[in-house]
């Protein structure tokens, strides 16, 4: 099967040297890119400048901004060559309103950015695809309860545009040897608890082949 993954952080200019952009690594992303393609699959990952690279014969695009990344996407997916996309990526939820020509002054004592929403790239994922698609989120809280947990992933759920949604809480992820997953296949039915990246790729693998039938 071909197989997309995207992994790491978008990054939003500011100016010519200064962005947003936030503390994901990409090394998920990276890894399941890497033991997917140890499986036999086709695996093409669209990673974020600075973010973990993946080993093997893995296929490599780099994007920038959250608008580029939906470009990107938008172009493969467009081919109708995957089966499946695992967004995995930490998308900026903002962007600043107006991006600076030129290098802002670091003389001043305060800063203001004009912030403004960047469109939700996961809700348009089937709509690029000319066939079938299954879509795989991500959903990250931190130091969330169980209820809160699950409401994250009930309302990723409850947008009618996710088959599956990965959950993971970074209070945990730092506290554990092994980084801890909940899968959860459809809104109504318990997770199932994994450990590792190796584990993750083969339940997605086996999920997608399924649903790839």
């Amino acid at each position: 099967m071909k197989l997309l993954v995207t992994a790491g952080a978008t990054r939003e200019a500011i100016d010519p040297v200064r962005y947003l952009s936030n503390v994901s690594t990409g090394e998920t992303g990276a890894a399941l890119a890497t033991a997917l393609a140890e499986h036999g699959h086709h695996v093409t990952l669209l990673h974020g400048a600075g973010a973990a690279r993946p080993s093997g014969l893995v296929t490599t695009q780099r994007f920038g901004s959250a608008a580029d990344l939906q470009l990107q996407l938008q172009a493969l997916l467009a081919t109708g060559d995957y089966a499946a996309v695992i967004m995995a990526a930490a998308v900026a939820d903002y962007r600043p309103a107006a991006v600076a020509l030129e290098k802002l002054s670091s003389e001043a004592e305060t800063l203001t950015l004009n912030l403004v929403r960047n469109a939700k790239i996961l809700p348009q994922l089937r709509g690029f695809s000319p066939r079938p698609l299954l879509v795989i989120g991500f959903k990250l809280t931190v130091g969330a309860d169980e209820a809160a947990r699950e409401k994250a992933v009930v309302d990723q759920f409850s947008s009618g545009t996710v088959d599956v949604v990965v959950q993971n809480d970074l209070v945990e992820m730092q506290a554990a040897t092994e980084h801890p997953f909940r899968l959860f296949i459809g809104r109504n039915q318990a997770p199932l608890a994994l450990a590792g990246v190796p584990a993750l790729a083969r339940a997605l693998e086996e999920f997608i082949a399924g649903g790839a039938r």
